[in-house]
């Protein structure tokens, strides 16, 4: 088969979404029996995928930590990967690189100058402010590159169907590719994860556990959550919140708020999890939230969510609209009176929650939102691209 240099110039975390749908791309191309050698930037935690070779480059000053968006750091950080890449190429030639997100831009700029074809994967799930300043630069010259990478790819990946109106206006929407997320959680709970879990979160009988999964940015909406969850315990006091996410000085901030509100008590922060311990966690709560403000993209931890079992309630946006709907959960104005009257309405009706976890568990089937659906769909992608190189 094909050899394939994957390029991914973030960091690999568990608690990104990028870094999932990476893990499943790296995972479907060793699957296909492609072989993989993944570029990626020093220190990156990058999994471990047998049949997965890992290469990189050496560490910069002033660049172990990049910012979320375009920097002057990042940009000097995808030069040497894009340097690296074009050795690696002269030293073994590839059949295709493939570049997710700001790997795209790198592999852009190494195949031009290695006549490599490339495959250009953008997940649209970052979502950054009006840059300012100086930032203004690196973020325009940084939409050039990727315009100029997406123009030129043999073919674009996408996660949903929003992108195909970027790539019309770039005139390449012939080689659009649509390939859903899937869930990034893909482990069996055994029972020793779920007595752990059962252990750390649920401290009291009679319980009612509300969990939710998200980081501190304010297009996650965490600060719907939380102005939600005073109304909540008005109407059901044992009930119980779980927030995964967050580093130590997020958490920190967060829980100073709530001392102050009197209801830190009722709030447990594990921070960022592994996703055994996740998959658990979901699995024993009552009610899953999700209280996204932005983005058109289903998360993929609403996607996780659905796998779980567990009943959802969502706040009325596009990004939960994109694969939830009142078959499979509640939805709700985004207000914390409303967002906390459709939590209290799956605590008093576990029939209700039954239910509409049951057609979550369907829509996932329906909607090929499966590692070999996601499989078949990436060797389509390839198997055309190969034809045309």
């Amino acid at each position: 088969m094909s050899r394939i240099l994957f390029v991914s110039s973030t960091s690999f975390a568990t608690w990104r979404g990028a870094s999932h749908r990476m893990r499943h791309d790296l995972e479907a191309l060793v699957a296909l029996g492609h072989t993989v050698d993944l570029l990626a930037p020093p220190g990156s935690a990058a999994p471990e995928i047998q049949g997965v070779r890992h290469l990189t480059i050496h560490r910069l000053p002033y660049c172990q930590v990049l910012p979320p968006g375009p920097s002057l750091r990042r940009l000097v950080t995808d030069a040497f990967m894009a340097a690296k890449a074009v050795a690696a190429c002269n030293r073994n030639p590839y059949t295709l690189m493939h570049g997710i997100d700001d790997g795209g831009v790198v592999a852009g700029l190494a195949g031009r100058l290695t006549k490599t074809p490339w495959v250009f994967e953008r997940t649209g799930d970052f979502a950054p402010g009006r840059p300012h300043g100086a930032s203004r630069l690196w973020h325009a010259l940084h939409r050039l590159l990727e315009r100029r990478a997406l123009r030129h790819a043999s073919a674009v990946i996408s996660n949903d169907s929003g992108m195909i109106k970027l790539l019309n206006r770039l005139n390449c929407s012939s080689r659009a590719c649509v390939i859903p997320d899937i869930p990034a959680i893909d482990e069996q709970i055994s029972p020793a994860a779920r007595n752990h879990a059962m252990a750390r979160y649920r401290t009291a009988p009679n319980q009612k556990l509300i969990t939710c999964v998200g980081s501190y940015t304010r297009f996650q909406g965490l600060d719907l959550f939380f102005n939600a969850m005073p109304h909540v315990l008005s109407g059901s006091p044992n009930a119980r919140f779980v927030v995964v996410g967050g580093d130590a000085a997020e958490i920190r901030r967060m829980n100073l708020a709530l001392v102050r509100a009197g209801i830190a008590e009722t709030v447990c922060f594990p921070g960022r999890i592994e996703t055994t311990e996740l998959a658990a966690l979901l699995s024993i709560s009552d009610v899953l939230v999700s209280p996204r403000r932005a983005g058109v993209t289903a998360p993929i931890k609403v996607l996780d969510y659905l796998k779980s079992g567990t009943p959802i309630v969502a706040a009325d946006t596009p990004a939960n609209r994109a694969i939830l709907s009142a078959e499979n959960a509640v939805i709700t104005p985004p207000t914390p009176a409303e967002f906390a009257a459709g939590i209290l309405r799956l605590c008093n009706a576990p029939y209700l929650g039954a239910e509409l976890a049951r057609h979550g568990r369907r829509t996932l089937q329906q909607e090929q939102r499966s590692p070999q659906a996601f499989r078949q769909m990436l060797s389509h992608c390839y198997a055309y691209v190969l034809s045309t190189a």
